[in-house]
């Protein structure tokens, strides 16, 4: 029997973190290293497939997931638009550039409490910390420390270029979003 799940999640945080070569590498598996800033939003599109066993009588469940992804601009200029993007939201995913302290100074004082006043407080929030294959400017300890400290609800770090945990960090929101952490990833398209 199959399930059909519709999410949307928001993906937030500075400009030039990485939020849509990390959308295009989960997306379509590319990366760009050209930056081109986001005007207002960008939307994409992927459908998953997962299984999973009922314990109970060990039958086998499809579930299919499609994701809108909202790749929201980071500059201070969107700041009247970002309420309206993040409506109807189901997860949330912050990125922050490990070759840059500033992008998760922004995300404490800023980013995860303006994704939770403006979607809801019990919103999933995972952190990406981005440039994972990047001189650090920032240590693993305080990125884990900034994590706690907001209350984040997962931290993962990713690197776009070499796509290092970019479909386990989407796959882990998903997994939040239906509070099932035994899925078995199938495939997408």
């Amino acid at each position: 029997m199959s399930q059909i799940f519709n999410y949307k999640f928001i993906i937030i945080g500075n400009p030039g973190v990485g939020k849509t070569s990390l959308i295009k590498n989960f997306v379509e598996g590319s990366f760009l290293s050209e930056y081109k800033s986001t005007i207002g939003t960008n939307i994409y599109t992927k459908t998953l497939e997962f299984k999973t066993d009922k314990s109970e009588d060990k039958e086998e469940n499809e579930i299919i997931v499609k994701l809108v992804l909202w790749d929201i601009a980071g500059q201070i200029q969107w700041d009247i638009m970002r309420g309206a993007y993040y409506q109807g939201s189901h997860g949330v995913c912050v990125v922050g550039d490990l070759s840059s302290k500033r992008t998760f100074q922004k995300i404490e004082k800023f980013w995860v409490k303006d994704a939770r006043e403006t979607c809801n407080k019990s919103i999933p929030v995972i952190l990406l910390a981005n440039k994972n294959d990047l001189k650090a400017e920032i240590s693993e300890e305080e990125v884990r420390e900034l994590a706690n400290t907001c209350q984040i609800d997962r931290l993962i770090f990713t690197s776009a270029k070499t796509s290092y945990h970019v479909q386990e960090a989407f796959i882990a929101l998903i997994k939040m979003c239906l509070n099932i952490d035994h899925l078995i990833f199938v495939g997408s398209n």
